[in-house]
């Protein structure tokens, strides 16, 4: 009896072991990131504002600091240095600032306050034969003229490396990354210097969206309509949020609360009740949570007690508690 037990006992312990080396896979303990490639569509009056000094504090708590985590645990590089995120995050907000016309005063200047409560990225896997995902998240609040605005940012991709890990580190480390700053820059321009692209520029991403029709990296072009500041965008945008392409569609209903289409809430409502996966359903809150509207936000609260007992109320409340 005692021989059955240890054996069974053994062989659990064997397929524990198999599990966690198939997540693992051959997982390298750090991956080497890039700088983000700052957008190159530039607002059209941006010329006119004036020049801030930004400065980016660092409010996290003690225990909560780590930036990178998850069940593969890997350090994120730039070259052989760590990444130190609160001064990566001023560097290329910076860069992007200027990317798009608008000039920063390094040195003096008004400032221009990003106060960061919450910066990390987690990454997740099933098994060797599931996509490696990275969820990347920032609380933070935006301060000028002593007006505080909240921002929240969520972004979700995934993977699965065929041949090695190598193969995850565009999709699920640089371009969120990139999105992170991007979106953060973009919501800065609509909080201060309130400046949007053309509409000449949203007709040319559109027709670049509509000519190409295969699945890719085109869905940072719609990513780009958000950014934009825009609301020429919207109807397109609706549109995409019923595309067959998972990246296009979950990155236009995000666009939508970037671009504060508040008349778009029950749609926003309606794509969280009936999305085709959770992915759909978080870019639902997600964008629900940019809105920044009372309705929006009384949504999220009841949204939050009522998934108690729900599965799925960890990733919920953790996108969430971004906005509340």
């Amino acid at each position: 009896m005692y021989s059955n037990k240890n054996k069974k006992g053994k062989m659990k312990k064997l397929i524990l072991l198999a599990s966690f080396a198939l997540i693992q896979g051959c997982a390298p303990t750090s991956y080497i990131v890039k700088t983000p490639t700052p957008s190159n569509i530039t607002y059209i009056d941006a010329e006119k504002v004036a020049s801030k000094a930004l400065v980016v504090k660092d409010n996290r708590a003690e225990g909560e600091k780590v930036f990178s985590s998850g069940i593969l645990s890997a350090e994120l590089k730039i070259g052989k240095a760590p990444i130190e995120p609160i001064s990566y995050l001023k560097k290329n907000i910076e860069l992007e600032l200027l990317g798009r016309g608008i000039p920063v005063n390094i040195e003096s200047g008004e400032a221009l306050d990003i106060d960061v409560d919450k910066l990390y990225i987690k990454n997740h896997r099933l098994n060797g034969f599931s996509p490696f995902v990275t969820f990347t998240y920032l609380k933070a609040a935006i301060v000028h003229d002593n007006v505080k605005t909240p921002v929240g940012i969520f972004i979700r991709r995934g993977k699965v490396p065929v041949w090695s890990f190598d193969e995850i580190v565009e999709p699920t480390l640089n371009e969120p990354l990139s999105l992170l700053v991007k979106e953060l820059t973009a919501k800065v321009n609509a909080t201060v210097y309130k400046q949007s692209i053309s509409d000449a520029d949203v007709e040319t991403l559109i027709a670049k969206l509509k000519s190409n029709v295969k699945k890719g990296s085109s869905y940072l072009d719609v990513y780009q309509l958000g950014f934009g500041n825009n609301p020429s965008a919207i109807p397109f945008l609706k549109e995409l949020t019923s595309s067959d392409d998972e990246y296009k569609r979950q990155a236009a209903i995000s666009s939508l609360g970037i671009l504060k289409a508040v008349d778009e809430l029950e749609l926003l409502k309606s794509l969280y009740a009936n999305g085709k996966s959770w992915s759909d359903k978080a870019m639902s809150l997600k964008a629900i949570g940019d809105l920044g509207t009372k309705k929006g936000l009384d949504f999220l609260r009841e949204e939050q007690k009522a998934i108690v007992n729900d599965s799925k109320k960890y990733w919920v409340n953790d996108l969430i508690n971004l906005y509340l």
